[in-house]
């Protein structure tokens, strides 16, 4: 790089790309500029030179603006002013020759000057400003007023049955465009928005990442006691599950958060609304293509200790209690001998006397050198994405078709793990007359899942078993190539589960317009879904030390089939009439509108043992015992609803809605509620003391009020239902005999749960809309929860009814924050950031005693209860000394497990009575909500590159892993007991082959699941206690568009290459696991299935 300090005449810059940084001096400016080719004169002497400097030089200078007559010839140099439309002059406007990248920028008067060629056209450009395009035709002096563009102010947004303008929005409601979703490598809509929308909660379920797993969702943190909690799902009008649309084919998405916002969908809207928009067809013809191809990896994969470090601390947790080291001397010499050279001793033994092996089902006393990790898990597992859309029409008639691919292989090596999904978005919208629309929507969707399956443990035991396959289990059995039951490896491949899931959906629309602005809506919904269920248990190989082989389960009567066909339909027609006035300053819209809503469900489960062919598993080839049932399920509602906006002066806003909803879910005299909400809104910058501000473009506050009902409990629980099951106590004619029950008691009072909710926002505009703010507080007061009723006499001999009797209320906050601009003519950049917070208390819950085991008055939801820890126990005089500890675990205390606070003072550590008033030594230790969830997204582009980063993450969350068999190591007990690198950090003494280690993180291990365990696992401890806080890389992705002109030659409007990287670098301080999939389903939270790394490249084609 050649370094240049001179003075040079703007007339002389060519194709400079300039970054400006404005120094006054009356006309002097000093400039930065990353010049490729620049000719430039040196005056020195009064001798002009002229040079060209190839490649990249970076020049310094003090650029005069000097009125020069010596212009180039059939060259015109152009001087002039921007300002805006009330005569302020703007600074750092861009001002550029159309087709080229030559230009410059206006100085903090708003001059300029450039050198153009003839017959040039400027562009001129500046952010929160119309751009506009003048031709020159030899002028050498051009003034410009630049209007601010309104289009950010004017955004149109899907709300609730229609759209507003953003400005003139009262509710809360966040917004995402599809763009910013389509080119993520993600499996599913829910991980395209994680972290997106302020509030918006979506995390991992007990399904971890697996392959197609959803996820679970919340809108600000809203609770209940019973059902769910998720928001309701729309799709073009019709109630949709997120994951069953395809992100390529979104246009929009619009997060209601308050009542205001989401009153108008009623009883299905308690707890949020999420509003999806898809592509529809224009005039034109088009056809699009995108294509993602990628790996994944996990983010965070616990890491085995191996080596003779990990056969030791399996011994020392046996010894510790007084059982036998698992490893003896011999054992141990032979893992020597295969770690120096694997296969060279035997990895496992025959067991003395019989055709078995001397190896405990879960492998313990292998010693096999392997690498059983890598052999049963990929490194990296494939996934696949395709689009095809077409669409098009002209001014009559217009069509959208769209087919999407998905397909995903999990990171199993063996059986068939594996998810695909095939959608099909079609739309076709015909204008009839002058005053009728009509639209007809199509949607169908097909989703495959294959993976292992355990009739004892279900579907997620395989991972469960992964962590507990030890460092030493051998692979194969001896001159075999069978894998050994230890791997479970066999089992994988013959104990399957596959489910197919078909949906279809059709949606008739029309539109009626007599007169100008009174539109008639219907919208007629039918969705019919089917799922099947699938899984099948048959015998698999192992073999015996004589060589024989040998199946499991031993008889194939314990061979199974089973189906489960699961039919839901679901029908609702929406009529709604709206009318929109607008008189001198006054802004009338108003609507109204019915619904009907129907589902049905119904099920047949059939499962039958002891098949008699493994190549045809089904019912009718099964021999042995049969069972089959059924089941069927109904809920209706209906709905009357309306709306009224008011606009003064186009600054005083306000919107009343009012629904009536009634349910089948609840006793025929108390299914009917009527739900309003009131909100106003003031657009301040609208007033003539803020009109003329340069800096606000719009500052509006708003607020609003209002409560809705919440139908999402148990149908039927106002029946009573009397229960048939078959007894063991009695046998007639061999079989045993049908027993009916009593009913139990049931609460014909059963009603809505009512959500009362306040939410104060304010927007902000600022520079040019440049600069955008949004900042909410809101309070929401769930009342009438479904909860346990008043306790009743024992003597009455049935279970208390539940009643409307529980209350939880909800605070929060949430800011949005924005920023976009440019630097020079061809540098583009926006910022955008969210931050929210929320705490959920018990108001009111029927627990009279205050036990802690439960629900209880003015519990923040999330408590960790638990001991504060006081140390290690080093000997047993301290042992001695302490206090009495016997009421965590009565037997022996041992050097190297936990000492407790007595925080009552008492002489004794226990729970007390377990209750509020009386909690003994308990304490508040944390909280596992997420608190201070955040996202930061950075985004640019130069030229044809784009570039986009996007953090996401969680400030402060608590975890206790409590029970976790993983989390704790060699103390998990003989089935579990697998060792992690991090669980080396264990209390020993002198004793231990590994050597002393006092001051350990854990204490001492005891190869017990439970037993002596108890002591320092039984209750969490701060001391356990883990930092759930993370900061992730979740998205970075870099594209190229090949420029337009040479796109053109191959039949393209436009093309993009791109690189992507999902969850690319995750900062946090938790042990083992990732910090997002904490929801594991057995024996505690940790050992759900891995999230996923993502990398992959894509394109985007555009004829």
């Amino acid at each position: 790089m050649k370094l240049n300090f001179t003075r040079f005449s703007k007339k002389f810059i060519e194709k400079p790309t300039r970054l400006t940084l404005y120094k006054l001096l009356s006309c002097i400016i000093l400039q930065v500029f990353l010049i490729q080719n620049v000719v430039y004169a040196a005056y020195a002497n009064g001798n002009t030179s002229s040079n060209s400097l190839g490649g990249n030089h970076l020049v310094l200078g003090l650029i005069l603006y000097e009125n020069t007559s010596a212009a180039l010839p059939f060259e015109v140099q152009v001087t002039g002013k921007v300002v805006d439309e009330k005569g302020e002059s703007l600074p750092g406007t861009s001002v550029t020759i159309k087709g080229t990248t030559q230009g410059t920028v206006t100085d903090l008067d708003g001059t300029y000057s450039i050198l153009t060629p003839e017959g040039a056209t400027l562009v001129f450009s500046y952010i929160g400003f119309e751009t506009i395009e003048v031709p020159v035709n030899n002028r050498s002096q051009i003034d410009i007023t630049l209007k601010a563009d309104v289009s950010s102010l004017d955004e149109v947004v899907v709300v609730g049955y229609g759209t507003q303008k953003k400005i003139n929005l009262t509710g809360a409601v966040s917004t995402a465009k599809g763009e910013d979703l389509a080119n993520r490598p993600v499996t599913n809509m829910q991980q395209a928005l994680q972290g997106l929308v302020s509030n918006l909660v979506i995390t991992p379920n007990l399904a971890g990442g697996e392959p197609g797993a959803d996820m679970a969702m919340s809108i600000r943190g809203l609770a209940s006691f019973e059902g769910s909690t998720a928001p309701f799902v729309l799709v073009d009008g019709v109630p949709m599950n997120l994951n069953d649309i395809d992100p390529n084919d979104v246009e929009s998405v619009s997060v209601l958060k308050d009542v205001a916002a989401t009153s108008i969908y009623g009883a299905r809207a308690a707890y949020g609304v999420i509003l999806i928009t898809t592509k529809r067809g224009s005039t034109g013809s088009r056809i699009s293509f995108s294509s993602n191809v990628g790996f994944s990896e996990p983010t965070i994969w616990p890491r085995l200790q191996g080596g003779m470090d990990w056969a030791h601390a399996l011994n020392d947790a046996n010894t510790n209690f007084g059982g036998t080291p698992p490893y003896p001397t011999e054992a141990l010499q032979r893992l020597e001998r295969n770690l120096a050279n694997p296969g060279s001793a035997p990895g496992m033994l025959p067991l003395a006397g019989a055709d078995d092996w001397n190896i405990l089902n879960t492998g313990t006393f292998g010693v096999a050198n392997d690498g059983i990790s890598d052999l049963l898990m990929r490194d990296r597992s494939m996934r696949q994405k395709y689009n095809l859309a077409l669409s098009g029409g002209n001014e009559s008639i217009n069509y959208y078709l769209s087919t999407g691919y998905y397909t995903e292989d999990g990171l199993l090596r063996f059986g068939d793990e594996s998810f695909n999904r095939f959608n099909v978005d079609a739309k076709i919208a015909a204008k009839l007359t002058k005053w009728m629309n009509v639209e007809f929507i199509t949607k169908y969707k097909s989703e495959n899942e294959n993976f292992p399956w355990n009739p004892d443990y279900g579907r997620a035991w395989y991972m469960n078993w992964l962590s507990k396959i030890k460092f030493g289990t051998p692979a194969k059995y001896p001159d075999s190539d069978i894998w050994t039951l230890q791997t479970r490896v066999e089992e994988w491949k013959n104990m399957r589960q596959e489910i197919r899931n078909n949906q279809i959906v059709l949606s008739p629309k029309i539109d009626i317009e007599p007169i100008k602005g009174w539109v008639t809506t219907a919208q007629f919904n039918f969705t019919s879904e089917q799922i099947e269920d699938t899984r099948f248990a048959k015998q698999f190989p192992w073999v015996r030390p004589s060589g024989e082989i040998a199946l499991e389960p031993q008889s194939r009567q314990a061979t199974q089939y089973l189906n489960d066909l699961i039919r839901n339909n679901y029908f609702s027609p929406n009529i709604y009439s709206s009318y929109a006035k607008e008189i001198g300053k006054h802004d009338f819209r108003l609507m109204v509108g019915y619904q009907h809503e129907v589902w049905n469900y119904s099920n047949l489960y059939a499962r039958s043992f002891f098949m008699l062919s493994d190549a045809v598993p089904s019912v009718s080839t099964s021999v042995g015992d049969q069972f089959v049932r059924d089941a069927k399920g109904h809920w209706s509602t209906q709905s009357l609803f309306s709306r009224l906006n008011y606009i003064f002066n186009k600054k005083y806003l306000l919107e009343v809605n009012v629904r009536q909803d009634g349910s089948s879910r609840f006793e025929p005299s108390r299914r009917t509620g009527v739900f309003p909400s009131a909100s106003a809104g003031w657009i301040i910058s609208q007033e003539e003391f803020l009109s003329s501000s340069r800096f606000i473009d719009l500052l509006k506050v708003r607020g609003s009020y209002g409560k809705l009902g919440n139908q999402d409990v148990a149908n039927y629980l106002y029946v009573p239902t009397l229960p048939i099951r078959q007894t063991n106590q009695w046998l007639f004619g061999n079989e045993r005999a049908w027993a009916v029950g009593a009913p139990n008691l049931n609460s014909v009072n059963l009603s809505w749960e009512t959500i009362l909710t306040k939410n104060l926002g304010i927007d902000m505009a600022m520079f040019g809309n440049r600069l955008d703010l949004t900042f909410e507080v809101y309070e929401t007061n769930t009342e009438d929860l479904v909860s346990p009723g008043s306790p009743l006499p024992a003597v009455l001999g049935s279970p208390v009814p539940k009643r409307n009797e529980g209350e939880i209320r909800t605070r929060g906050w949430e800011l949005e924050l924005g920023f976009k601009g440019t630097i020079g003519s061809n540098f583009k950049y926006q910022i955008r950031g969210q931050v929210a917070d929320y705490k959920s208390v018990v108001i009111n819950y029927t627990n009279q005693t205050g036990l802690l085991s439960t629900f209880y008055k003015g519990q923040v939801l999330g408590e960790i209860w638990g001991y504060r820890y006081d140390g290690h126990y080093q000997n047993q005089q301290e042992i001695n000394e302490g206090v009495n500890q016997s009421f965590i675990f009565p037997g022996r205390w041992r050097p190297g497990d936990f000492r407790y606070k007595d925080l009552n003072e008492d002489g004794r550590i226990n729970i007390g009575d377990n209750t509020v008033n009386n909690p003994g030594d308990l304490t508040i230790l944390g909280n596992t909500t997420p608190r201070f969830t955040y996202g930061l997204n950075l985004g640019g582009s130069w030229k044809n590159f784009d570039l986009s980063i996007f953090f996401q993450g969680v400030a402060r969350r608590d975890w206790s892993f409590g029970q976790s068999a993983v989390f704790r190591g060699p103390a998990a007990g003989p089935m579990h007991n697998n060792v992690l690198e991090g669980h080396m950090d264990y209390w020993r003494d002198e004793s231990s082959a590994l050597g002393p280690n006092y001051n350990a993180y854990f204490p001492k291990p005891y190869a017990q699941f439970f037993g002596e365990n108890q002591k320092n696992y039984g209750m969490p401890t701060d001391h356990l206690l883990q930092n759930a806080a993370y900061l992730r890389l979740k998205n970075l992705q870099i594209g190229y568009s090949i420029p337009k002109h040479i796109a053109k030659k191959a039949l393209l409007t436009n093309a993009r290459a791109y690189f992507s990287a999902e969850n690319l670098l995750t900062f946090t301080n938790l042990m083992f696991f990732d910090p997002e999939a904490l929801a594991g389903r057995w024996y505690g939270s940790g050992d759900a299935y891995p999230l996923s790394k993502t990398f992959s490249a894509g394109i985007n084609l555009n004829f």
